[in-house]
């Protein structure tokens, strides 16, 4: 390719950038976000909650959970008459388009699990994900992580608004708690009131923590070698001066 064809080449690819750029700012902040930001109030707080959220950060947009169709024109929302906003209202809330409102049970799981499968997968199998799907007054997945301004939950502080004694919780995976975890939060409890009775004691041979990945592993080996090395050398030196 001569510097002429390169040249070219480059323009075109700025241009394609730019026609891009120039799309997505015309194409607005979308039905929903416009309506339910002019209706305001309650209606209004899902957006609030939504923008600046990693879901809005990554383009996760409300028709992509909720259906429906985000590319009705409202146009100047404002100056509709009541007819007009409501038959845009429709539109985008249509069924035909997909429009499923506020999901809930299976429904639920279904839409989180488009974007996480694996852990929507391992809390269905938990005791507590079971007891939401049976409706038995489990927590969904909104519960915990909020359904707009979503986070990562605090453990076990968010579990506090469930559960009036969270001793432990820190130390389970709350995601996946079968029968074999609530056997082993039972030892975990157990383990912590004799610390509180008889003070707490480190083990004579540290126990090496089982979470690490395997580069802090080989950065404390590696570690480890260093210090070795420079213990034999000073010991070294010390028998070199003896001499």
């Amino acid at each position: 390719m001569n510097k002429k064809s390169r040249v070219v080449a480059l323009c075109w690819a700025v241009a394609f950038v730019l026609c891009g750029t120039a799309a997505q700012a015309a194409q607005g902040p979308g039905a929903c976000v416009t309506c339910h930001t002019f209706l305001g109030g309650e209606l209004a707080r899902p957006v609030v909650e939504w923008n600046g959220s990693i879901h809005q950060q990554n383009g996760i947009t409300c028709d992509l959970c909720h259906g429906g169709d985000a590319s009705v024109d409202v146009g100047n929302v404002q100056g509709l008459a009541g007819q007009g906003f409501a038959d845009r209202m429709s539109r985008a809330m249509s069924k035909d388009h997909g429009f499923i409102g506020k999901p809930s049970g299976k429904a639920l799981f279904t839409m989180c699990g488009q974007c996480h499968r694996q852990s929507v997968d391992r809390y269905a199998k938990s005791i507590m994900g079971k007891a939401y799907l049976d409706q038995k007054g489990g927590p969904s997945c909104v519960t915990c992580h909020q359904a707009h301004r979503n986070t990562i939950p605090a453990v076990p502080k968010v579990c506090e608004s469930c559960h009036k004694d969270t001793t432990g919780f820190d130390q389970i995976d709350p995601m996946d708690v079968t029968a074999s975890t609530v056997n082993a939060l039972s030892g975990i409890r157990i383990k912590i009131a004799q610390e509180k009775t008889t003070g707490k004691k480190p083990p004579f041979i540290p126990v090496f923590p089982s979470d690490l990945d395997p580069f802090q592993i080989g950065f404390l080996a590696f570690g480890a070698v260093i210090v070795m090395f420079i213990i034999g050398y000073i010991v070294y030196v010390a028998l070199e001066k003896r001499r």
